[in-house]
Order: structure tokens, then C-alpha cells, then sequence
């Protein structure tokens, strides 16, 4: 979908883009943004007014319908008082027991986990809004997910409000390490092994795909402490936030296990506390070695550099670099199945080992790439309900979902007010648990949301998150 196509008038809506408006599969993006000093709401206004948002056709066009029943994006004036909503204490249910900051940060998680669950964006206006928790020195973002995906939005966030530095390496939008922005690793490998490399990466290729293809028939986890199931997305949920310092995965990274990611030590670190948390609420009597499936985010863009190129003014940005234009933005994403063994009685390494070994041929096969395809082709052929099903189902028989999104490297500054903390998640997901990890100049912050009835105690879940860390980090102890 290109600019042009805006220019025109109206554009057919993506197949993602139908996707995400069915009820199923209806998603929103809420981008938590910390500020250091209080908010001038109106100097903020006149920050969103001015950005290189605003440019942007999806940011400024409605979803209507033809004659026909055909989906458009069809431009209209944004007024950005509607896009603005303020809450005040009065209209904020605040959290007590902690020290004041932890009670604010406690009172804004809370007000995520409502947004989470039914609180649809208007679709009599562009589908984004801005609620300003003044009290609280907090700005939510919400974006409908048929504008785009988490790497899009840190793009935006970056374009309009950060430094304008050019990356060459760097922990790619969704999950993976890139180098120099190549994120086709199936397709690398293979060259580099010859005949044999193709023939591992066809026989991964299929194997998972079969995988991915039994969730969508009904294939599902054993039940467990951590089991969601369909309706579950429409239960209370709860927020609670893991705090890392990315120089951690790093050192785990460079000197625990050779050749290792960051995102291989996360998804360990969450394998090994997930073993604790079930081993420590199962009863006695049901406690064994237990597999469960995670949904891996990930990123297909081959170029993820996008995200902060040098540019002189942001206002150029989307014109000047089609790198960092529409063509790279909007949802382009793949999935991925991964099983998580979740045996306590294994060494917090091992947990690592096993991640890493079924990550290497995860990146070895084109499962990602297909997924994406799949739902592609199904939507523009046999509508978004079929898509949406078909997505729904793999939600549903499914224990958890994962993402890891890279942030601006450096702090971003809103209207002259600097942003000392970025979180994201989602609407709510048939999973009892999901988990959205960003990483933002220098921190990582894992946001990790429970359906409360499920699991009660998701700051329990969190400990056994940030243990596990330290345990991997410190084998020896």
C-alpha cells in the first residue's frame, strides 16, 4: 500500500489490515511512555501536530465501506483534540501499598490491564489515540494493529521524537539479532551449506509447518496452572512489569554459551521461570515434566535498520528514505511455535541449551515467512473470518505469547520533556499470559499481562523471571 494509492483518495484495506478488524483477532497496540518532568498537555498537542505522524495516510484516514463491502483508508483532517483524552486521578482507580513511585507505576500497569481487555478505538475517527495520565507522568499510545506493527511503531516513535542515528547491528524489530538489517536467516544458512543446507531448511520447513498446521486443527497443550482457552481473552487481566538492564542478556550472550542472542537468553530466561512458577502452583501429585507452546513475534522486514536512520529533519523522513517509508511499515510479521520444556529439575543452562538448539532451526526454516503467507493468502481469498479463525485457533490451543521489540537506543524527548521509560503490549489473547519485552536506551522492560483469574499472582511469575536470570547469569552459585 503506497502513498500514492492515499493520494487517490481511498486504498484497499491489507489483508492484515482486514484481519485484525475481525472480532477474533481485533488487536490494539498501548505504548506506555514515562516522562521525567510533568506534562504540558498542550506543548505535547503541538508535539504530535508537528511530527511526522500526522503525515502519515494511516494516521489520518477512517476505514470505510463501498457499495460493494469492500474495506478503504479514505483521508480526512485530523482534528487532534479528538485523538487526545486526559484522566485525572478522579477517573484512575489509584493502587496503594508501595512506596509512591511504585504506587504510580502499579495505578498506570492497572489502567493497561483495562485497556486490554474491550476498550475498542473509535472508528469515526483515525484509529489512534493519546491518553494523558496527568497526575502520573504517563502518555498511553494506542494504535489500531491494522496501521502497523510493534517494529512500526518504534519507527514512528523514533522518526518523530529521537536522535537520528544510523544502525548497523543491533537486536532486530521482533526477536532476532541482525547484522547490517539481513533478517532472512533460513535463506542465508542454506547457501552457506550447500545442497545439505537446503535439504535441512525444506525438511525444518515442513516439519514445522505441520506443527503449525495441527494448532490450527485443534492440536493443544496438556492443561497446566499457566492454560487459556477460548473466551479467556474477555477475562480481567493484570500487569506487572520485569526490569532488566540489557548489559545482562548481553553478558550471558558473550560469555555463557557461544553464539547465542539475546533473544535466545530471554526466551530461556522465561522457560526456566516458567518451571519454577508451575513447579512451585502445581500439587504434588501432578507434578512431571511439562511441555508448553509459546507464539514467537518475529519480524520478516529484511532491513530493520529503518528505525533510526539518519536523516536531516523527521519531517523528511517518510519523502527522502523509502527504507523508512510506508513500503516498510505495516504488518510484517511472522509467527513462530516454540515448545518450552518446563522441567524445574533442569540446570537453569540447560534451559538456555535447549531454546538455542530449537531457535538454530527455527532460523533455519522458512516458518515464519509461510505463516505470514498463509493468513495472507487465506484472507485475500477466502476472506479475514477464515484468517481470523484460523489465527484464533492457534491462540487457543497455544499456553503463551512472546514478543521482543527494539526501541530507540536513545531517549526520545516529547515536547522538551525526555522519556525515561517505553512499554508495549496488546489487547487481550485467548493465552492466559502474554509477554512483550522492549528494550529502550539502555533497559529492557518486560511487560508481562495474566489473566488474573489464572494466575492471581502474576508478581510471583515475574520473580521467578528475574531469578531464573540471575541463576543463568551465575550457573556457578
Amino acid at each position: 500500500m503506497s502513498k500514492n494509492d492515499f493520494d487517490q483518495g481511498e486504498a484497499l484495506n491489507s489483508p492484515f489490515g482486514r484481519l485484525y478488524f475481525c472480532p477474533e483477532t481485533e488487536q490494539i497496540m498501548n505504548c506506555a511512555m514515562f516522562f521525567k518532568y510533568p506534562i504540558d498537555v498542550q506543548g505535547l498537542k503541538k508535539a504530535f501536530s508537528n511530527s511526522t505522524m500526522i503525515e502519515d495516510p494511516r494516521f489520518c484516514s477512517l476505514l470505510v465501506r463501498n457499495p460493494n463491502g469492500e474495506d478503504h483508508w479514505k483521508r480526512v483532517h485530523v482534528n487532534i483534540d479528538d485523538h487526545f483524552i486526559l484522566r485525572y486521578p478522579t477517573t484512575i482507580t489509584k493502587a496503594r501499598g508501595h512506596d509512591e513511585e511504585d504506587d504510580d507505576e502499579a495505578t498506570v500497569n492497572a489502567y493497561l490491564a483495562d485497556l486490554a481487555v474491550s476498550t475498542p478505538l473509535s472508528k469515526n475517527k483515525p484509529l489512534w489515540e493519546v491518553h494523558v495520565l496527568v497526575e502520573l507522568k504517563c502518555v498511553v499510545l494506542r494504535v489500531h494493529h491494522s496501521l502497523g506493527d510493534g517494529v512500526s511503531m518504534m519507527s514512528m516513535l523514533s522518526s518523530c521524537f529521537g536522535q537520528k542515528k544510523e544502525t548497523k547491528s543491533g537486536v532486530n524489530g521482533e526477536g532476532n539479532i541482525v547484522k547490517d538489517g539481513n533478517n532472512n536467516h533460513a535463506r542465508r544458512n542454506w547457501k552457506i551449506g550447500g545442497i545439505l543446507g537446503l535439504i535441512q531448511s525444506m525438511w525444518f520447513t515442513i516439519v514445522f509447518g505441520l506443527r503449525f498446521l495441527g494448532r490450527v486443527l485443534g492440536v493443544k497443550d496438556k492443561f497446566s496452572v499457566i492454560s487459556g482457552g477460548d473466551g479467556v481473552e474477555l477475562w480481567p487481566r493484570k500487569l506487572v512489569t520485569a526490569k532488566f538492564k540489557i548489559e545482562d542478556f548481553k553478558s550471558i550472550k558473550t560469555a555463557v554459551i557461544p553464539n547465542v542472542t539475546v533473544n535466545d537468553v530471554l526466551l530461556g530466561v522465561i522457560s526456566h521461570g516458567l518451571s519454577k512458577y508451575i513447579d512451585d502452583k502445581s500439587p504434588k501429585a501432578l507434578r512431571q515434566s511439562l511441555q508448553v507452546t509459546a507464539i514467537l513475534v518475529t519480524n520478516l522486514r529484511r532491513n530493520s535498520g529503518f528505525q533510526q536512520e539518519n536523516t536531516n529533519t523527521s519531517a523528511n523522513l517518510i519523502k527522502t528514505h523509502p527504507s523508512c517509508g510506508l513500503s516498510s511499515w505495516g504488518n510484517r510479521t511472522g509467527l513462530m511455535l516454540l515448545p518450552l520444556y518446563c522441567c524445574n529439575g533442569l540446570h537453569p543452562l540447560d534451559h538456555l541449551k535447549e531454546v538455542k538448539a530449537t531457535m538454530d532451526q527455527k532460523k533455519n526454516s522458512y516458518e515464519a515467512p509461510i505463516s505470514h503467507k498463509f493468513l495472507t493468502l487465506l484472507t485475500a481469498y477466502f476472506g479475514p473470518k477464515a484468517a481470523s479463525w484460523c489465527c484464533h485457533q492457534v491462540l487457543c490451543n497455544t499456553a503463551l505469547l512472546v514478543s521482543n521489540i527494539m526501541g530507540p537506543s536513545e531517549q526520545i524527548v516529547v515536547a522538551n520533556n525526555p522519556v525515561t521509560s517505553l512499554r508495549v503490549n496488546i489487547s487481550s489473547q485467548p493465552q492466559a499470559i502474554t509477554m512483550h519485552m522492549v528494550s529502550y536506551a539502555g533497559k529492557a522492560e518486560l511487560q508481562v499481562m495474566v489473566a488474573k483469574d489464572i494466575i492471581p499472582d502474576p508478581e510471583f511469575l515475574v520473580k521467578c523471571i528475574r531469578d531464573s536470570l540471575v541463576e543463568i547469569k551465575n550457573p556457578s552459585k
